[in-house]
């Protein structure tokens, strides 16, 4: 595997800083100060901010300067209503191939998740339980040989994820669990109907994140 460029290290770092609400809507981006804070040039962190501009993760102007671009509602709702759309037809899919593997993968995966949420604390807990959400709603697509898309569909949509994150930094979201273990319920009983409800209800609940989130920090969101 080809090594990464400058530009691409950088990218990552920051689009990581991003995702995981270190670098927060409305923070300022110094490329001089990040170059050194990185150890490279300033021209490979320009490049990175300016492909971070055009996935909407940060925004240029010239008068006020460089900063962490807000969380776009509007955009988010596509990206969410996108997720569901594939992640429904890989679920459907998955619910007449399932066997007992699998099934116990997700069981200890809801479980794994109830003791980090009980045990973990400040940013190793956030970012475990994502790790363990992502494992969860992946497991579907990976059943039917397309984990890459799921790969894909994370990596692209940007708007979501920061949500995600700050849903769990401000602690707002105690159904989790119980929400996978209702999808687990009716992927076993092969219920279609139950599967779409009961993932749609799941993925649907980011508008409560959403109106938890904008209250405490109501800069961070635009509409779109």
């Amino acid at each position: 595997m080809a090594a990464l460029s400058a530009r691409e290290v950088a990218y990552q770092k920051l689009h990581n800083r991003i995702i995981t609400m270190e670098l927060k809507p409305g923070d300022s981006l110094n490329d001089r100060l990040l170059a050194e804070e990185m150890g490279i040039s300033r021209t490979p962190v320009r490049e990175a901010l300016i492909m971070l501009n055009i996935a909407h993760m940060v925004s240029i102007k010239p008068q006020s300067g460089t900063h962490v671009a807000p969380i776009d509602l509007k955009r988010m709702e596509l990206e969410q209503y996108a997720r569901y759309t594939l992640e429904k037809e890989m679920m459907l899919r998955a619910c007449v191939q399932m066997g007992p593997a699998e099934i116990a993968a997700y069981r200890e995966n809801i479980q794994e998740y109830g003791r980090c949420e009980q045990t973990l604390t400040g940013a190793e807990r956030n970012t475990r339980l994502l790790e363990l959400d992502n494992f969860f709603h992946r497991k579907a697509f990976e059943i039917n040989g397309m984990e890459e898309h799921f790969d894909h569909m994370l990596s692209t949509f940007q708007h979501i994820e920061r949500l995600r994150m700050f849903s769990l930094m401000i602690d707002e979201n105690k159904s989790v669990c119980q929400e996978h273990t209702r999808i687990v319920d009716a992927l076993v009983a092969q219920d279609a109907d139950a599967v779409a409800q009961a993932l749609e209800a799941h993925l649907q609940r980011y508008k409560v994140s959403v109106e938890w989130a904008r209250k405490t920090n109501p800069d961070y969101f635009i509409e779109g």
